[in-house]
């Protein structure tokens, strides 16, 4: 066995072995700190990447849906759960005469069930790809401005690749283009044409017994875009008036955002009082034991300076336990937290329900450096005060200490 060398990292690694009741819970301390810090700067990132992700491809300044539904339509686009809900088609043609507004298209909106007819429960929603300003945002690639019969769009969590399928009631529908990651709803939903939309819903008609199978005039929601000078309040105050007492209510996409942005920050606020509590934490942990450490070999210490080892020698061998220890327990955490991150990163989207975009490859990169660097410099930051103390401290005095 080949015994360490005695210079400085052999000395530092020889204290630590033989040290090791006391290296390894100062191990331990670091490693759930970079593992919780990872975790929430992760989480953090992940909220503030799907908030402005929404803002930015939205499309939508203001969005009509039936009356007591906004909520069915928020959990659909934010959350992709599934819902169906209707009114006539004449709302979309009424509200492209509105002052204001420059476009819009309708959707129709198909939950399927979780049932043996369905791969599993997705919503369905039917576009107008002519007149789309919202889905084609999202697109990975350019497909024109039509979807064949049994041709879908697929979002982003949707099992399945170009051209591979997908089956919904029985029936196959080929993959024709795929959206990027959203963080949305729209990454659990498939896309098809308006008309297939309703085929589909009256060949099965039995099974989902919706309105539309029998009415060809019914629609779920219409987007609506504004041009570039109209004031959305207005333009929204308008719409209702258009549709007082009706059964249709109208409401901005930038109050759905503000009530995100509301919840989120609920979140956030946790996660920075969690990071900066337990930072401090393990900060003041780690220096009460440095500290009673680092009295507890003033004998050793005293003995070395004796046989000729510089003060600088001495913090180099006490720095260079402590970065060991530290990288170690900065290693472990921050791999643990990267592990959590890429196996639970769905399922933490899914419970927190609120556009979640995951880092990508650059920012996974930069939150792991930037954990790995906490954890390593804490350790000195903690014993830099008994540090500089001792090294203003002679030898004998420090055996005298030790007494």
């Amino acid at each position: 066995m080949k015994a360490d060398r005695l210079d400085t990292l052999g000395l530092a690694k020889r204290n630590i072995k033989n040290k090791a009741s006391r290296s390894y819970p100062m191990i331990l301390l670091t490693t759930i700190l970079c593992f919780v810090i990872f975790l929430s700067s992760f989480l953090i990132i992940s909220l503030k990447n799907g908030i402005s992700s929404l803002s930015n491809r939205m499309g939508a300044d203001i969005i009509v849906v039936p009356e007591g539904y906004d909520s069915k339509i928020t959990g659909a686009i934010l959350r992709g759960e599934p819902n169906s809900f209707f009114f006539d088609k004449s709302v979309a043609e009424r509200v492209s005469k509105i002052d204001g507004v420059e476009k819009v298209s309708p959707q129709l909106y198909l939950a399927t069930l979780s049932a043996g007819c369905c791969s599993f429960p997705i919503q369905i929603i039917g576009v107008d790809l002519k007149n789309d300003f919202t889905v084609g945002a999202w697109l990975t690639s350019r497909i024109g401005n039509k979807l064949d019969d049994n041709e879908v769009i697929a979002g982003y969590n949707i099992q399945g690749n170009h051209e591979s399928e997908v089956k919904f009631f029985n029936q196959g529908f080929k993959i024709k283009a795929k959206l990027d990651k959203t963080g949305m709803g729209f990454d659990e939903s498939v896309f098809m044409s308006m008309e297939q939309t309703r085929k589909l819903a009256k060949e099965y008609e039995k099974v989902l017994e919706l309105p539309i199978a029998d009415n060809e005039n019914l629609i779920s929601s219409v987007m609506v875009k504004l041009k570039k000078d109209a004031d959305p309040v207005t333009t929204l105050k308008a719409i209702r008036d258009e549709f007082k007492s009706e059964g249709v209510y109208a409401l901005l996409s930038k109050q759905m955002m503000s009530e995100v942005s509301s919840n989120m920050k609920n979140i956030l606020i946790y996660a920075y009082i969690l990071m900066a509590v337990l930072w401090a934490m393990v900060l003041l942990v780690l220096s009460v034991v440095y500290n009673f450490s680092i009295k507890e070999r003033k004998r050793e210490f005293a003995t070395l300076r004796i046989l000729g080892a510089t003060r600088r020698k001495l913090m180099n061998i006490v720095l260079s336990e402590i970065y060991m220890i530290n990288l170690s327990g900065a290693a472990i955490g921050t791999v643990l937290g990267l592990a959590v991150a890429m196996l639970f990163g769905p399922a933490i989207s899914l419970s927190l329900k609120l556009p979640f975009l995951e880092p990508d490859l650059l920012q996974m990169l930069c939150l792991s450096l930037a954990s790995l660097l906490v954890g390593i410099f804490i350790g000195p930051l903690a014993v830099s005060f008994t540090l500089n103390k001792m090294n203003k401290t002679e030898p004998a005095l420090l055996l005298k200490e030790n007494e």
